[in-house]
């Protein structure tokens, strides 16, 4: 998931240098990185899903 994050980020930078004119586009993008990723550390350091070992 770290990676799709990263990925996403990736293409909205690329988005913004290749075509400016879609910026809202490549900004909603970024938000959706960030919030992937925020998503992922609260999980992480949370109860919701405690560490098991299978």
């Amino acid at each position: 998931m770290e990676f799709i994050g990263m990925l996403i980020a990736l293409i909205s930078v690329i988005l913004i240098c290749a075509k400016p004119k879609l910026e809202k586009i490549a900004f909603t993008l970024f938000v959706i990185a960030w919030l992937i990723a925020i998503v992922l550390y609260v999980i992480h350091v949370s109860s919701i899903l405690p560490n098991m070992n299978l």
